[in-house]
């Protein structure tokens, strides 16, 4: 599984990351394995590719943060010594096959890899095998066939073997239209496919009748998308028909569609991701010839809007992390309370009862910084001479993954605090235990993430204060309005902006009797 994740991995480097290079059209090898019920190809060209640039690239337009671009390089090098590895072994491009019969197969799809001109095949075929064969990926074995090299299961390469080829040119077509660029995927489909189309395509409703099984299965021959990465950024997508009736029925549909979806009135609105949504406010459709374009690059060179289109995907990724991180202090809690027969208590205090350390210090050992708690002078407050100094230290399990808060992360300030009043988990001096929790761990919430504002010193006892009679105020605010918290048995929540105050009154309680 390891070395199928490295590979996946290394793959999706290479589709995202790909530099233009004019390397030998691969349509020859394609053709000669294109079987009736061949439905589509994905193609990469490997002939020149440098991660490197993508990724200052990707850095410059602000969608990879410098520290987040600092820890991929390690990865972008294994890529391009991979790469680099493939292309001195003769390989041109890589093309996966989807078969009709791959639509029910569990694996990935069949693997062409083409040779480029002047290289022996044999040579090529032995080179990628010791390459591929670092990975050992189940099942996988490769073969030369018809001067290219296939890679997949046995059964998938004795299945084209066993076929004959025949002419697709559809797929020719679509060739012509997309194969120019770095990256692409083409679908063209089979006789089957458009049999099934024309047969159960349902009547649509107005403006949509024209788009009728027949004519999808007669007038549309190709459509995918095609790309170009740095330095000279492009990307279309494309639909090719027989006439330019067609193509103007489907920008029309196309126009159509937008303009519900960015309404937020087709019945379908949830079904489609909302970068996709975003990305169609900043492009159209048009007619070229008999062919429906949508021009992509003049989004992608726009920082700007393409800042404002990643944006819910980075938030997604980030709030994941944060999610991650907050999972990782509640698991180290709860090893804590395995450990000692009890959680910790918010803050350690001296003999006069004054708090000198959070929490969060203590259970530094459980979240493999024993190393860190060691330096702690644990009789001294947070901010004495000596330990004022180990603020900056702070784990990244206590950071913000977001890239606006580098300030909070240098200076050392959290956003995870406990919530304390009345009746809360950790709410006094005494510590916590299960028996406690009358009110069920999995019903009692143990740790927040609190708008940045809000965020505190980590190594300082304090918390969220929280006023029972407004609970939502000092956690919802516009900067968190979908606050993260943690439960008492580990499981991690993400609370809704319309949340009842009762109901989060019941889940701040260990033992108030509530139904949350």
């Amino acid at each position: 599984m390891t070395y199928l994740i490295r590979l996946l991995s290394i793959t999706a480097l290479v589709v995202l990351f790909t530099h233009h290079a004019s390397a030998e059209d691969p349509l020859s090898s394609v053709q000669s394995v294109a079987s009736e019920d061949l439905l589509a190809v994905a193609y990469l060209d490997v002939g020149s590719v440098d991660l490197s640039a993508c990724l200052d690239w990707a850095t410059k337009q602000e969608i990879v943060d410098p520290e987040s671009a600092e820890e991929m390089k390690t990865m972008t090098g294994m890529g391009q010594e991979f790469l680099r590895q493939a292309t001195k072994a003769g390989t041109d491009h890589v093309v996966a096959l989807i078969h009709q019969e791959d639509l029910s197969f569990q694996g990935p799809p069949l693997l062409l890899f083409t040779v480029a001109k002047g290289k022996d095949p044999n040579k090529t075929f032995k080179a990628l095998r010791r390459i591929l064969g670092l990975i050992a990926i189940p099942d996988f074995k490769l073969e030369v066939w018809n001067d290219s090299i296939l890679g997949g299961s046995p059964e998938q390469i004795a299945r084209v073997k066993s076929g004959s080829s025949v002419e697709r040119p559809n797929l020719d077509s679509a060739w012509q239209k997309f194969g120019g660029y770095d990256a692409g995927v083409m679908i063209f489909g089979s006789k089957d496919t458009r049999r099934v189309v024309k047969e159960m395509l349902p009547k649509l409703d107005s403006p949509f009748e024209e788009i009728t099984g027949t004519m999808v299965a007669e007038k549309l021959t190709s459509g995918g998308i095609a790309i170009k990465l740095p330095a000279d950024l492009d990307a279309k997508i494309m639909v090719q028909t027989t006439d330019s009736s067609a193509a103007e029925t489907l920008k029309n549909a196309a126009a159509e569609i937008k303009k519900q979806l960015l309404a937020k009135e087709s019945s379908f609105s949830e079904m489609v991701p909302e970068m996709a949504v975003s990305a169609m406010a900043h492009v159209d459709p048009e007619v070229q010839g008999n062919d429906v374009v949508i021009d992509l690059k003049p989004l992608l060179t726009d920082k700007v809007k393409l800042t404002d289109l990643l944006e819910p995907v980075v938030y997604r990724s980030r709030q994941t992390q944060q999610m991650n991180n907050l999972r990782q202090v509640m698991l180290a809690m709860l090893n804590y309370e395995s450990a000692y027969k009890g959680f910790p208590t918010y803050a350690n205090f001296d003999a006069d009862g004054k708090p000198l350390l959070s929490w969060r210090v203590h259970i530094l050992p459980f979240i493999e910084q024993n190393d860190l708690y060691q330096q702690f002078k644990l009789d001294e407050p947070w901010d004495s001479p000596h330990n004022i100094k180990l603020i900056e230290k702070m784990p990244p399990s206590y950071g913000d993954p977001s890239r606006k808060m580098k300030k909070l992360n240098a200076a050392g300030k959290t956003r995870f605090v406990l919530p304390l009043a009345e009746g809360t988990a950790f709410f006094g001096n005494e510590p916590l235990t299960f028996r406690d929790i009358t009110d069920g761990s999995s019903n009692t919430i143990a740790v927040v993430c609190v708008p940045p504002e809000n965020a505190v010193p980590w190594t300082q006892p304090v918390d969220w204060n929280v006023d029972m009679t407004d609970p939502k105020k000092g956690l919802f605010s516009d900067s968190n309005p979908t606050p993260i918290v943690v439960y008492c048995d580990g499981s991690v929540h993400i609370l809704e902006e319309n949340m009842l105050v009762q109901k989060l009154k019941a889940l701040l309680t260990k033992a108030g009797g509530e139904i949350p």
